[in-house]
């Protein structure tokens, strides 16, 4: 029985009970970041312990991501200091950074000085090498490999090659404890989001992290991917004492404060630090409730007292849930998908082995005005349902036919001019071009006040969730016939859940597909 075999099942929040080892691993005092005059962190300050989980907590655009960036040697405070302590002296840096510093190596402030030093980085965009498998891509980061010199790859062949197995059956263990045993040959483009994710919590272990930052570690998880995610960061703490600093989802916050020993908040750019007992506790005025509204509950309110709902159950658990707007009937058949079969190299996603040993497809029928939400667990292959209706992959069987035409030998950009809208759940925005100039670009009239503070600003030095309130925008202002959204609540806080509500709401000239985990609905959210 291995680690995370023992400890399964336990009190997470009573194995964090016992106070966080005091020795320092991280200090930072009166950090200041600025963005086109916007100051995003002004003079914050903490620290990190052996063993401390925080979960870092704050709306959208409040600066989380930015401060995760400034430890992690992604991005340069403008002001301020920071202590490292993690290989038993101190490593000190103050901003701003004299211009010789970025020359020398020894001093230079970047992510790989960083991670040398045991600080380690997840990221929302997941950040794997698509064309190595899942073990290559935790192996890959061990540190000192000798097979990374030439020479000793030459004349250490033996040792490098025993070096290069240990690699291997230590990042295969790590795959099973995350419930990817068997994937282990499938390269990283061909997993679902929830999985590449866990694979990138391994990769950041596997370097050698003492400090392990997690940007959403849980969003796109069904609940048994959530389990094993957090029974994995549970051994890290226990068994390792590696420190963590996790930024999550506001529907899986309860989950992470069940592990947490400190919630740092961030607000106005001012850090509030407090315990982990003190934010569950109601009357100190801790973390909200959900919403009320429920995913289940949403539906039902799209659809009136008439309740025109139709649950369609599909192959491996998922549900295709069919929702016409109150007072509206269904029109034209819009979109057709008949006897869809796809692989993703040797492994069929969508479709399923029948009893005689045939493969069968996937098939159904979406009119004008109708919502359809498919709910299904990590891995079913929600991504390449969507993405294969878009044309960003190739079918092996099947026909799809939009407004009746057949459109499964046209290229993406064809299907997108006839009025096939795809939001995809990650790479959906231009990471070089301004909010303004990506807004232009999608023909954007109605810029809501939410993001005007935004449009001079690139989007790749956004949040998270304000990429994602631009992305959800930009759906929104479409005329697009058939708009298609691939998990369009994550990265969002609960105000601005609301876009995405406001937006997926059908009318008379629409039709919508929205894929959700199945994990939304088992909350009830």
């Amino acid at each position: 029985m291995n680690a995370i075999e023992q400890l399964e099942g336990k009190n997470l929040s009573k194995l964090t009970g016992n106070p966080v080892n005091q020795r320092v691993l991280l200090r930072f005092t009166q950090l200041r970041k600025a963005f086109g005059g916007q100051t995003v962190l002004d003079g914050v300050a903490g620290e990190l312990h052996p063993g401390e989980v925080v979960l870092l907590q704050g709306a959208n655009g409040s600066g989380k991501t930015t401060l995760l960036n400034a430890l992690t040697g992604n991005l340069e405070p403008d002001a301020g200091e920071i202590e490292l302590f993690t290989n038993g002296k101190p490593e000190v840096f103050h901003f701003p950074l004299q211009w010789w510093q970025s020359f020398n190596p020894l001093t230079r402030f970047a992510p790989e000085q960083l991670a040398g030093l045991g600080v380690g980085r997840t990221w929302q965009d997941i950040r794997l090498f698509p064309t190595l498998t899942l073990w290559e891509n935790i192996a890959v980061a061990e540190p000192e490999q000798l097979g990374e010199n030439p020479v000793w790859a030459l004349l250490r062949r033996a040792e490098v090659w025993k070096q290069e197995a240990n690699n291997r059956r230590n990042a295969q263990a790590k795959l099973v404890q995350l419930g990817l045993g068997g994937r282990e040959k499938s390269s990283a483009d061909k997993v679902s989001l929830g999985q590449s994710k866990r694979v990138a919590i391994a990769r950041a272990v596997q370097a050698g992290a003492k400090i392990l930052f997690l940007d959403e570690p849980l969003a796109g998880l069904d609940a048994p991917g959530i389990a094993e995610v957090m029974q994995f960061l549970e051994y890290l703490v226990q068994q390792e004492q590696v420190t963590l600093v996790i930024v999550e989802h506001i529907f899986n916050i309860p989950r992470i404060l069940e592990l947490a020993t400190t919630v740092w908040t961030l607000a106005s750019g001012k850090l509030t630090v407090e315990s982990a007992a003190k934010v569950k506790h109601p009357a100190a005025g801790g973390f909200p409730a959900p919403p009320e509204a429920s995913i289940l509950g949403w539906l039902k309110e799209i659809a009136g007292e008439e309740e025109k709902i139709d649950h369609l159950q599909l192959p491996g658990g998922a549900m295709l849930s069919l929702v016409t707007g109150s007072g509206l009937t269904p029109g034209a058949v819009m979109l057709e998908v008949e006897d869809l079969v796809v692989y993703r190299g040797k492994r069929l996603v969508i479709g399923a082995m029948t009893e005689d040993g045939q493969v069968g497809g996937l098939s159904f029928t979406l009119r004008q005005g109708e919502l359809a939400v498919l709910q299904a667990p990590n891995g079913w292959g929600k991504t390449t349902l969507l993405e294969a209706i878009a044309g960003l992959i190739p079918l092996t069987r099947g026909i799809i036919r939009f407004m009746g035409r057949p459109i499964h030998q046209l290229a993406s950009w064809e299907r997108v001019h006839l009025g096939l809208y795809f939001l995809q759940a990650r790479n959906n925005v231009f990471p070089n071009l301004k909010v303004e100039e990506a807004l232009q670009l999608a023909q954007v009239q109605n810029i809501p006040s939410s993001i005007q503070h935004l449009l001079k600003r690139r989007t790749s030095d956004l949040s998270g969730g304000e990429r994602q309130r631009v992305a959800i925008t930009c759906v929104r202002e479409s005329s697009a016939a058939v708009k298609i959204m691939d998990e369009p609540f994550s990265a969002l806080d609960l105000a601005g859940l609301q876009i995405p509500w406001q937006t997926i709401k059908p009318k008379i000239t629409e039709t919508c597909i929205v894929a959700i985990p199945s994990n939304l609905v088992e909350k009830g959210l």
